[in-house]
């Protein structure tokens, strides 16, 4: 069964064309991911203030984790729970339990170690290109909680553009980026059956991350390693002497996490591979965004 929220606002469904949020179906959730990189790729106010909170965020997250300081790990995770209000993930709709800040803890047990050595790490994207387990459902759910205020004004805006009035009121958890820390608001919200509504921009979301650790093997240090065996030829033309799949192949691979494994060992070696990676990211990312007609055949 299929409920659309442009159904509830009154709003004709003629497609995403027509709309500046995501049609989900307030009824499931729906496998698409809020990603970093999109809202950092965007231009206009919306996309700068929510960059600015994720860059504030994420450097106090990294630098609790560089100091050990576990005190404020668990106060930052404590907020970076499962959120079911933007109908967004691998959920069945309804509100589960997600991580809790401990089993976050247990998750980014690994960060101790990869911040000390790798000073690049700043990034909301490193967290699936460095951790293992940790993807698009476990960052975009981080994501909604940091942008949860921001979210919220965006629904309340799309709410008023076909006159529909918020019709409750919630207290949450949002980042504030004047204390830098998590700040406890009480503000008028959308509710459907009594479960609370945030829509989301349809520009930040896809349905799986383009970076990763096996992106981040092949385009940078794969790339990289490649580019080192060039020659120019009798014709004045570069060769190679290997490619990016003969070098993947020489890796040794002797559990599942072996990308995991060796990705961090050649950045914690050398530090600009990372940077080398934030770096081509608005490139890979560029008119990344879904269009108005992969949403309409994926949601509708």
């Amino acid at each position: 069964m299929k409920k659309h929220i442009s159904d509830l606002l009154n709003r004709p469904r003629t497609g995403h064309s027509h709309l500046e949020f995501v049609d989900i179906n307030v009824l499931n959730d729906q496998a698409l991911f809020i990603d970093p990189c999109l809202i950092e790729t965007q231009r206009g106010p919306w996309y700068n203030n929510a960059t600015k909170l994720l860059d504030n965020f994420f450097n106090k997250f990294y630098e609790a984790y560089r100091n050990n300081d576990k005190h404020k790990k668990l106060e930052l995770l404590s907020c970076a729970r499962e959120i079911n209000y933007t109908k967004l993930g691998y959920g069945k709709g309804d509100n589960g339990h997600g991580n809790t800040a401990e089993g976050l803890l247990e998750t980014f047990k690994n960060l101790e170690r990869m911040t000390s050595n790798i000073s690049t790490i700043t990034k909301a994207m490193d967290l699936p290109v460095m951790i293992s387990g940790f993807n698009e459902d476990g960052l975009s759910d981080m994501i909604t909680n940091i942008l949860h205020l921001q979210l919220n004004q965006f629904t309340l805006e799309q709410l008023a553009v076909t006159n529909v009035e918020p019709n409750s009121e919630d207290t949450f958890n949002t980042w504030d980026i004047a204390s830098s820390t998590w700040k406890k608001v009480t503000l008028p919200c959308y509710r459907y059956e009594n479960n609370k509504i945030l829509l989301t921009p349809k520009y930040i979301v896809r349905k799986k991350y383009l970076f990763g650790a096996n992106q981040f093997l092949m385009r940078v240090i794969l790339e990289r390693a490649k580019k080192e065996t060039a020659y120019t030829n009798s014709k004045g033309k570069t060769r190679y002497r290997t490619t990016k799949k003969e070098l993947k192949l020489a890796i040794p691979k002797e559990d599942n996490n072996w990308r995991y494994t060796y990705v961090t060992e050649k950045t914690e070696n050398d530090q600009s591979f990372l940077k080398d990676y934030h770096d081509a990211i608005p490139s890979l990312y560029s008119n990344k965004a879904m269009t108005d007609a992969e949403l309409d055949k994926f949601i509708y």
